[in-house]
This record gives structure tokens, sequence and C-alpha cells, in this order.
């Protein structure tokens, strides 16, 4: 058997083909991705081939191998057919209970093929299933629409009794309501009074701390900026003398060098003129004569350095001097000026204060008119959108009521157009039917031409023609190329059958046991150079 494996709207991941041999199972066949798969069978058997995916409809395939005594079983037969896999709905059956197509031996045509009285019933039980799922479906559907717009009805008419009621219950606390705010309103009235004269003393008193405050934060502020600035000119000058006795210091320690260096060369240069005393006599003479003229002039050049450099730092601390004390200078007027600004920010800010404690004052009035002006709106316009919400909800349910009637309506006329359209499939269903008859009677009739050929002799083109004549060739040949081998008595058959867009080509190779070769292609006879030409396209 070769099969062929079809998920529409879908892929082959997750799909599984198993084998069962008269009721047990014998195989497991995975698909590869262009769902292709062959498999063998054995004669005089019952097969079932069983297609799944998860989420599609599953499908059985009955294949029964029984053939007569006579049979030749030596003979391999190829038998290919396919399937598709569609997806769960709920408007079909979610699994089909018995096989939906049976392949068994046909005695008229001597070969295997579709059982198409079993198809057609199977078709018909499974339409005729649909067909009362979906009449059920929409007797459900039309009583829990009835069951929606009873219930919607109850609750129109509780909604109503029930708006009433709180309308009544509304106006009497809107009533009470504005009592109570009204004597809310004077009481709230009142306590602010009392509380703005006692929170205008409170302030007063703040104001006048927060004023003592102030000051007192900055004179201590002053004062501790003074006391540091004294504190770090009296370091600044602790830094210097340490400085300048660093130097001294320094001084000190490089003329002891110079001198023990003095020292240590004249003993050197001693001992050398000791050495050389008696061949270098004049020359030791001259040489420190050099020697002392260099020595005073490098302590002369020491002592100029020195010098300078205590010039330099002497410079450098009156300049440090004179920057403290004008730092002191103005620091002083910074604190003056900070204090004038003080004063000034002072009494502005008594000013601003006051200022804004009268436009609270004002605006907290603006304000209490203001609310009973919006209360008194209020009150206004929730009686008018009660009367205008009364108006609508009346407009409202008569509308409502009108388009359910309306739907009611709607709903009749589509069922009646679904049984026209359902009437109208039904019978174009007929007539297609009726054109594949048609149309499998003009391809039987192709093929008798093969008998017409008398290349062959008569009695081989008969068993030719035999094989072939009473099988619906249509749902045989579904495939666009159909490859498949004959062996009769005397003859082999090797047939090539193409189905492009409904239309079926035979093309037909006979090799006889004496060894001549026939080409036909629909019965007539052609050239070996066209059939290999037309048949390896």
């Amino acid at each position: 058997m070769s099969a062929r494996l079809i998920i529409k709207k879908g892929d082959l991941q997750g799909s599984k083909v198993t084998v069962t041999q008269n009721g047990n199972v014998v195989r497991t066949i995975s698909v590869n991705n262009k769902g292709v798969f062959d498999f063998i069978l054995e004669y005089n058997s019952e097969y079932i081939i069983v297609f799944e995916k998860p989420g599609y409809i599953t499908k059985k395939i009955l294949i029964d191998t029984r053939v007569p005594e006579t049979f030749r079983k030596d003979i391999q037969q190829m038998t290919g057919f396919d399937v598709v896999l569609e997806k769960q709905s709920e408007d079909v059956i979610k699994e089909y209970a018995n096989p939906v197509a049976k392949i068994m031996y046909a005695w008229d045509i001597r070969d295997f093929t579709y059982d198409t009285d079993y198809s057609l019933k199977v078709l018909k039980e499974i339409e005729n299933e649909n067909k009362k799922l979906a009449e059920e479906k929409k007797r459900k559907e039309a009583e829990e629409k009835a069951r929606k717009a009873e219930e919607e009805k109850q609750r129109i008419i509780a909604e109503a009794q029930k708006r009433k009621e709180e309308e009544e219950a509304k106006r009497k606390a809107a009533e009470e309501a504005r009592k109570k705010e009204e004597e809310k309103l004077r009481k709230e009235a009142e306590e602010r009074r009392i509380a703005e004269e006692k929170k205008k003393l409170e302030e007063q008193k703040r104001l006048e701390e927060q004023k003592k405050k102030a000051e007192e934060e900055a004179r201590l502020k002053a004062e501790e900026e003074i006391r540091k600035k004294e504190e770090l000119r009296k370091q600044e000058e602790e830094r210097l003398r340490q400085e300048q006795e660093r130097i001294r210091q320094e001084e000190e320690a490089k003329r002891k060098a110079t001198e023990e260096a003095r020292l240590k060369e004249e003993e050197r240069l001693r001992k050398e003129a000791e050495d050389r005393r008696l061949a270098e006599e004049k020359a030791k003479l001259e040489e420190q004569k050099r020697l002392e003229d260099q020595r005073k002039k490098a302590e002369e050049e020491t002592r100029l350095k020195a010098e300078e450099e205590a010039r330099k730092k002497e410079e450098l601390r009156k300049q440090e001097e004179e920057r403290l004390r004008q730092e002191q200078e103005r620091t002083r007027q910074e604190e003056e000026a900070k204090r004038k600004a003080a004063e000034e920010a002072r009494l502005k800010e008594e000013e601003r204060i006051r200022k804004e404690a009268e436009a609270q004052r004002l605006a907290k009035e603006a304000k209490r008119k203001a609310e009973e002006e919006a209360k008194l709106r209020e009150a206004e316009r929730l009686k008018k959108e009660a009367e205008e919400r009364a108006l609508a909800e009346a407009k409202l349910r008569q509308e409502r009521l009108k388009a359910e009637q309306d739907k009611a309506r709607q709903e009749a006329e589509r069922l009646k157009r679904e049984e026209e359209d359902r009437c109208k499939a039904e019978e174009q269903k007929k007539l297609l039917l009726e054109e594949q008859r048609k149309r499998d009677a003009e391809l039987r009739l192709k093929l008798v031409a093969e008998k017409m050929s008398a290349q062959i002799g008569k009695e081989d083109a008969d068993q030719v023609v035999t094989l072939l004549a009473a099988e619906d060739i249509a749902k045989r040949y579904t495939r666009e190329r159909t490859d498949e081998v004959i062996r009769l008595p005397r003859i082999i058959l090797t047939r090539t059958v193409f189905n492009r867009n409904n239309s079926i080509t035979f093309y037909t190779r006979i090799d006889h046991e004496y060894g001549a070769v026939y080409y036909l292609k629909d019965g007539f006879s052609i050239s070996k150079e066209q059939y290999l030409a037309e048949t390896q396209k």
C-alpha cells in the first residue's frame, strides 16, 4: 500500500499512523515531512489503518485483503490513497465510530479498489449526524435566546421598580441631607471664625518667636565665623613660624655638612699631597690654592643663596599678614551687609505674612460663599438629572423592546435563508455526483479503445480492459502520477496514469512472452519515443 497523509490547515508534527491486523496492533508508522509512506499487508486478513493527530478528527481506513484461491499471491499489488485530517469542530462529529472508507478485492476487475457503496453509506451517516447536531444546536440557541429575553424583561421590570424606590429614598435623603448640611455649614462657619481668631494670635506669636530666633542665630553665626577666622589666623602664624624654623635648621645642617665635606676634602688632599710630595710639590701648592679659591667661592654662593631664600620667605610672610588683615576687613563688611539684609528681609517677611493672612481671610470668605452657591446648584442639578433619567429610561425600555422584536424577526429570516441555502447545497451536490458519474463513464469509454487494438490479440486485450471496466477511475487514480505493474498469464502490463486537473491519461507498455513490446496512449498505439518522452516528464 502507498498512502499520503494530509493535515488540513496544519503540519504533520504529532501525527501517528497505526496498523491493526484482525483487531491486533501490528505496526506504528512514522510519517515523513511530505506525509507519504508505504507498507506491506498480508493476504486474507482484515486491516484497519488509523490516522491520528491531536486536535484533529481521527479517521480509519478498512482494508480487506481476502482474495480468491486462484489469485496469484506471488505478485506484488500496489494500491494508493490519500487521507485528509480536519480540525475538531463543535458542528461536526468528534470521532468517526466506523472506518470512513473500505478497500477490498473486486471480482469484476480482478484487483483491489474502493467499496463505493460503503463510502457513500458512511458519507450519508456523517451528513445525517452533522445535520442532527446542527439542528440540536440551533434549538438550544433558540431556547437560550428566549430564556435570556425573558430574564432581561424581568430584570428591566425589577430595575424600574428599584429605581423608583431609590429615587424616592434619594429625594427624602436629599431633603434630610440639605437640612443637615445647612446646620453643618452654620456650625462650621462659627468654628472657622473662632479657629481663625485663634490661629491669627498663634501666628503673631510664632512670627515674634521666629524673629527672635533668627536674630539670635545670626548673632551666633557671626561670632562663630569671627572665632573660626581668628583660629585660622593663629594657625597660619604658627605655620609660618615653624616654616622659618625648619629653613633655619636646614641651613645649619647644610653649613655643617659643607664644613665636614671641606675638612674631609682637606684631609684627602693632604694625604694625596704627602704621597705626591716628592714628585709634585709645585703642583700641590697650585692645586691647594685653586681648591681654596673654589671653596671660598662655593661658600660665598651658598651664603648668598640662603640669604635670598630668607628674604623671599620674609616677603611671603608679610604678604600673608596683609591678606589676613584684608580678609578680616572683608568679613566684617560682609557681616554688616548681612545684618542689614536680614533686617530688611525680616521687615519684608512681616509685611508679606500680614498680606497673606488678609488674602487668606478674603479667600476663605469667598470660598465659603462659593461652596454655599455650589451646593444649591448641585441640589438643583440632581433634581433635574433625576427627571431626565426617568424620561431616558422609559425611552430606552421602548427602544429595547423594539430592538428585541427586530432581532427575533431577523433571526427567523436568517433561519429561513439557511434552510434555503442547505436545500440548494444538497441539489448542487447531487448535480456534482451526477457529473462525476458521467466523467467516470467517459473514462471507461477511453479504456475500451485498448480492446480494439489488434496488435496484441483479442484475448489479451479483453483481459486488459476487464481489469478497469467496472472501476470508479477518478477515485482510484487521485494522485498526479500513478505507476503500476500487472502480470497476466502471457503478458506484463506497465501502466502510468496521469491525473492533471481531473483529466486522466493512460500510458501502457505491453510485454508479450514471445518478446514483442507495444506502447499505447489511452488505448491507441504510439511510438516508443513518444511513450518515453511523455512518461518521463
